[in-house]
Parts: C-alpha cells; sequence; structure tokens
C-alpha cells in the first residue's frame, strides 16, 4: 500500500507551459510532429501532452496500487483532451486516498462498472494459450492435403491474443481467411455486421462476419471471462525457425538449406501435404516432396525478404507445458548403423519421447499404403521403440535425433492415436536419405539469414 507521504506528493499537479505556440516545422522534434498530426493539435500542444503522459503515468502507478482489488484497466486517452483514467470493477467509488489523488488532476479519473479484474483476464489469457484445446477445425476427412479445404489447428489461425483494457475483455485475433470454409455462410445469409448504404458487405466480408461468428460460439465453453473475437492478419514476426512446431496437423522438423538454391526451409513429413503451410506464425511454400515407397519428407521454404533466420535448435521438451529445445551440432549415421542407438523424436502431440532402435529395414504397412497410390513400403525405414516411446496424431513429420545428432523424420507409429499407449514403435526416415531425396543439407550451424 501506497505510504500517505508518497500519496500526498502525488496530489501535487504539475504545470506544464509551452513557450510558444508557433509551430516551426524545422525545430520541432519528429516525435512531436507525429503526434501533432496524428490527434490534430498544434506542435505547441503535442509537445505539452508529451511532456504530461511520464507526469500521467506516476499517477495512474499510484491509483493502481490503492486500488489494486478492484483494477480492471487504466489508459490515457489522446482524441479530444489528454486524459488517464484507471477503470475498477464494480460499482462502488473508490477509496478516499485514490479519489483524493483523482479529484487534484483535472486530466485524471477514475471509472467503474468492470466485471473483471485485470488479474482476471490475465489467468483467462494464459490458460487459453492459442487456444490448442480446441484442437483441429474444419472439414474433416479431407484427402487431399490442401489446408484450405481439409483440417486445420486451430491454433494456427490465432495472430494474437492480449487483454483490451478499455472494454474489459480478453482479445483473440483471427486470420480469418486461414480458417476453414464455414459450412454455415450460405450466400444468401444475413449476417451481423452486414449493414452500411449500399445494402451488402461482399462475399468476402461475408465470410469473415460469419468466421468470427462461428468463433464466437466455438470459444464460449472454453472462457468463463467477457473475451472478443476480432479479424487481424498474421504476426509477421522476424522468426527464428527452428524444429518441432506445429505445421497444422503436423510437426516440423529441421532447418535445412536447399542445395543450389540456397533457399532456406524447414523439413516434415511428405505425407503432409499442402502448397502452403504455416509454422511459427508464417505462411511456408512447398519446395520439394518426396513421398514414395523410400522416403517420407517434404521441405517447405521460408519467405525471404523479411529478416527472418533459421537455427539448429529443435524443440526436446518431455513436458509440452514446459519449452525447452536442444541445438543440432551433426548429420546422424547411415541408416543401417543406426542399429541399437538411443534416439528421441518430438512431436506437437506427444512431446519428446525416447526409445533404442531395433530395426534398420523396417517395412510399415500403412492403411493407405507407402504413398498417394497406396504402394507398399520398401524395407528401408528405420523402427524404434521403448517403454517410454510415445506418438500419436500431429507427431508426423517432426525430427529424431540422438543427443546433437539429426537421425530422421517421423513418418508414423502403432500406437491407434493412443498418445499414452507404452512400447510405441515408431517409424522414420532417416536422415542421410532425406536430405539426399529432397536435395538439402540440415542445418547445422546458427544463424543463418533467409535473405
Amino acid at each position: 500500500m501506497l505510504a500517505l507521504a508518497s500519496a500526498l506528493s502525488v496530489l501535487q499537479p504539475t504545470a506544464v507551459h509551452a513557450e510558444s505556440d508557433a509551430d516551426d516545422e524545422a525545430t520541432t522534434h519528429p516525435v512531436v510532429a507525429a503526434y501533432a498530426s496524428d490527434y490534430s493539435v498544434n506542435y505547441a500542444e503535442a509537445q505539452r501532452r508529451l511532456e504530461r503522459i511520464p507526469q500521467m503515468q506516476e499517477t495512474i502507478a499510484s491509483l493502481n496500487e490503492l486500488e489494486a482489488d478492484r483494477l480492471a484497466g487504466w489508459g490515457i486517452d489522446h482524441s479530444g483532451s489528454l486524459t488517464a483514467w484507471v477503470l475498477l470493477t464494480g460499482d462502488q467509488a473508490p477509496g478516499s486516498p485514490a479519489a483524493a489523488i483523482a479529484a487534484a488532476h483535472a486530466d485524471v479519473e477514475i471509472r467503474t462498472g468492470a466485471t473483471f479484474t485485470f488479474a482476471q483476464l490475465v489467468t483467462a489469457q494464459n490458460k487459453f494459450g492459442f487456444g490448442e484445446v480446441i484442437g483441429a477445425v474444419g472439414n474433416t476427412g479431407a484427402i487431399d492435403g490442401d489446408t484450405a479445404s481439409g483440417d486445420v489447428m486451430f491454433s494456427d489461425t490465432v495472430t494474437h491474443t492480449g487483454i483490451d483494457l478499455r472494454a474489459n475483455a480478453f482479445e483473440i485475433g483471427i486470420h480469418t481467411a486461414s480458417f476453414p470454409a464455414v459450412p454455415s455462410a450460405l450466400p444468401d445469409e444475413q449476417l451481423p455486421g452486414e449493414v452500411g448504404p449500399v445494402g451488402s458487405t461482399g462475399a468476402s466480408d461475408q465470410r469473415e462476419a460469419a468466421v468470427l461468428r462461428d468463433v464466437q460460439e466455438l470459444l464460449a465453453p472454453h472462457l468463463d471471462v467477457s473475451f472478443e473475437v476480432v479479424s487481424s492478419e498474421p504476426f509477421a514476426d522476424e522468426v527464428a525457425f527452428e524444429g518441432g512446431h506445429s505445421m497444422g496437423t503436423c510437426t516440423s522438423g529441421f532447418t535445412a538449406t536447399q542445395n543450389g538454391t540456397g533457399r532456406r526451409g524447414i523439413i516434415t513429413a511428405g505425407h503432409c501435404r499442402g502448397t502452403t503451410r504455416r509454422t511459427q506464425g508464417v505462411t511456408v511454400t512447398e519446395g520439394a516432396r518426396q513421398w514414395n515407397r523410400f522416403v517420407d519428407a517434404a521441405l517447405y521454404l521460408i519467405p525471404e525478404g523479411q529478416n527472418h533466420s533459421v537455427t539448429h535448435r529443435i524443440r526436446c521438451n518431455r513436458d509440452l507445458s514446459q519449452p525447452e529445445t536442444c541445438t543440432i551440432l551433426s548429420i546422424g549415421p547411415n541408416r543401417l548403423q543406426m542399429n541399437g542407438h538411443y534416439v528421441c523424436h518430438f512431436g506437437i502431440s506427444s512431446a519428446a519421447t525416447c526409445g533404442t532402435v531395433d530395426d534398420v529395414s523396417s517395412r510399415p504397412n500403412p492403411s493407405g499404403g507407402c504413398d498417394v497410390n497406396g504402394s507398399t513400403c520398401a524395407s528401408v525405414f528405420v523402427r524404434a521403440t521403448g517403454p517410454e516411446m510415445r506418438s500419436c496424431g500431429g507427431d508426423s513429420g517432426g525430427p529424431v535425433y540422438s543427443y546433437s545428432s539429426a537421425y530422421g523424420i517421423h513418418k508414423g507409429s502403432n500406437s491407434d492415436n493412443d498418445c499414452e499407449m507404452p512400447n510405441t514403435r515408431i517409424y522414420f526416415s532417416a536422415i542421410r536419405r532425406v536430405q539426399t531425396s529432397l536435395g538439402v543439407e540440415v542445418v547445422i550451424g546458427w544463424p543463418r539469414d533467409v535473405p
């Protein structure tokens, strides 16, 4: 709790006087000029406001501390008059010390009427993550591998989450174009928000409204605080790519460099089809694919010109809630030399589990065959098992490794999609065959920029 002397010191408002009302663009600081343009004030007023903001923040911090149990939000309004505000839950008036501080400043307000505290909203945000609990959404059973018509992981459509302090709500951003087609969005259906002088929002706006509405309904059972779903473009970070992340319905394996072109990319399983996939918030494009009797791998190229980089790291945490990475420093041995080696694999569903290679001439017999034509697999895959080995849907394409060496790309298992089945047998494509088939070299040094 704020000491009385400290609270009283905040009561003293600070007068800020601009030295001149004249606007001189040649001598005005660029930040002042930008503020003046954004909020339609002259340079002198812009400078006064910018100098006042740090003082306002000290007042806000004092009010937040005094009303911590009811604190729902805070901020500064810039449009119109410059006003600092603090939002509290409930309709009760603030305590006397907080009220006295606000009363001493004409540009500070305490607002009431919020339902949830800021702490409650943050707890909900942390629990939600990126909506991994929702799992796959869309048209199940798609066989063409196109993520635009088949399932996608809900978390891959989430661009961001945040706390809207003004609205007292948890905000979830959705890239509506990445969301599967919405069956309920009929061409002639009247949708929320379909207003305006032209009487129609158009097909793209109608689809976006339908997606946002359906996501709102989808998430309602999973959230116990106020939330809002907003349309947003994908978050474009300067990503340092690493293996072991979601690629929709599969897992990314190792980063790689394409021979000849020098393009950087990420390897996954070849049966994880689709001309594009999203991983680590970035859309990657198919650069090579080998899904046949001898190998099951694909390379997706990272977009150039966006300051991305590739690393020699992979996720290797045994607990999905405790992120951890391992570095890859070398390429593992030839397939026939792997027998008896202790290896681990990482998948977005099972995390990191480990076992021993017990067959280097394995011929798995997946229900759909070893390629799109249903061909029989050749006896060139590697099998590993052990008491703690686990694998299930979504793990395909993940890295198989031993300590700091790349061993292969995960193909599948005999778990019947049971993530908790002990002694699971996993099958993978040997890494040297993957490199040769795709025409790539796995990255074993870092960093390597994407041009």
